[in-house]
């Protein structure tokens, strides 16, 4: 069975509370869902609860990403408990209000877990991927705390929602994070590093307490330095900068004249690239867009496109001002949409099967070709 017969077995209204009232004819035949043994019904449910993040499905305040595992989540608690770890899989937090939401969630289950509730479930062991968005760390606005509604935390409720974002944050191999949500990932090495266990005593070094080993930055004006030397300036930062295997970014190339001339990502001029020790590959996407168009129109005004996705080697970040420049005009207009090509020394590129409208959040972008 296909994720997309599943997909149209729940938009017919087939996966409800009540199963036992309902039937799926198939080629003439006739059974229940409870009908299936427990491994197939599992199985279906994992395919229905996986989020594709394509564009060409439309996303709103009312169809999200998450409606379908979501909705899933209402049937039972079985159901819930089979549908959380595909939903957990690849989290999308673009706006500070979702961080706080989701905090919320952690909020909750940690109060399940006092309480003993069957209803906890630990997010960590879950999360692979998460992208948080601009100013993730606004966790307890004072303009919003009136707001029941905007999920606003008190002051002093936040040591316990970042000791509680820490481990679900850090368990993402992936980690996405917008410039001004850094202070957040700042905060949580800090809280990880001095909780973490003792070194046992027939070990030489302790494991680093997280998971990440692709970081995408995106958005923006650069870092600043001050905030660069928060990672570099500590032994958590600089463990954490130097365990990164791929570095990517979102803040993409752009060709904005006729000649082809692509200018760089902005955050590169204060990175400490030096700093990423175990770096392998940077992963660089740009649009392609027929005539070339400028920044300010893909942001402002928004355009269709193709997405371009280009793996380089990390020995090119050593000259980045000619390498990456070079390497992509090797590439160009030699692999049509969907289509990949690898050179000798390992730059490689990919080519998205879909057009991108340039002003849908870079988020899609990231959950669905990184």
């Amino acid at each position: 069975m296909t994720l997309q017969f599943m997909r149209r077995v729940l938009k017919a209204e087939f996966l409800q509370t009540s199963f036992a009232s309902y039937s799926l004819v198939m080629d003439s035949i006739t059974f229940r869902f409870n009908d299936l043994p427990t491994e197939l019904a599992l199985l279906i449910l994992s395919y229905v609860a996986q989020t594709t993040f394509d564009q060409a499905e439309k996303y709103d305040k009312v169809n999200c990403p998450y409606s379908s595992p979501l909705k899933l989540c209402l049937v039972s608690k079985n159901f819930r408990r089979a549908v959380l770890p595909a939903l957990l899989h690849t989290i999308l937090l673009p706006k500070s209000r979702n961080v706080r939401m989701f905090v919320q969630a952690l909020l909750i289950q940690e109060a399940y877990k006092q309480a003993g509730n069957d209803l906890h479930f630990e997010y960590a062991p879950h999360v692979h991927r998460m992208w948080i968005g601009l100013d993730g760390g606004n966790l307890t606005p004072a303009d919003l705390l009136a707001n029941p509604q905007e999920c606003a935390l008190q002051p002093s409720e936040r040591p316990l929602a970042i000791s509680l974002l820490t481990p679900v944050m850090l368990a993402a191999s992936s980690l996405a994070l917008g410039w001004t949500s850094v202070d957040l990932l700042i905060e949580c090495l800090e809280h990880a590093w001095e909780s973490r266990p003792a070194t046992p005593v027939n070990e030489e070094h302790s494991r680093p307490p997280w998971n990440t080993q692709t970081l995408t930055l995106s958005y923006g004006h650069p870092i600043d330095r001050t905030k660069w030397k928060c990672l570099t300036d500590t032994p958590q930062g600089s463990a954490f900068l130097a365990s990164i295997s791929h570095l990517s970014s979102l803040t993409y190339l752009c060709r904005d004249n006729p000649m082809k001339v692509y200018r760089l990502p902005e955050w590169m001029k204060t990175a400490p690239l030096a700093s990423f020790k175990s770096l392998q590959t940077f992963i660089l996407p740009y649009p392609c867009t027929t005539p070339p168009v400028s920044p300010d129109v893909l942001v402002n005004t928004g355009v269709n496109m193709q997405m371009h996705l280009l793996t380089l080697p990390a020995t090119l970040l050593k000259n980045p001002n000619n390498g990456i420049p070079k390497a992509i005009k090797v590439f160009d207009d030699i692999i049509g949409p969907g289509g990949e090509a690898t050179r000798s020394d390992g730059t490689r590129l990919q080519v998205s099967e879909v057009l991108w409208y340039s002003l849908v959040g870079w988020e899609r972008v990231w959950a669905w070709m990184l």
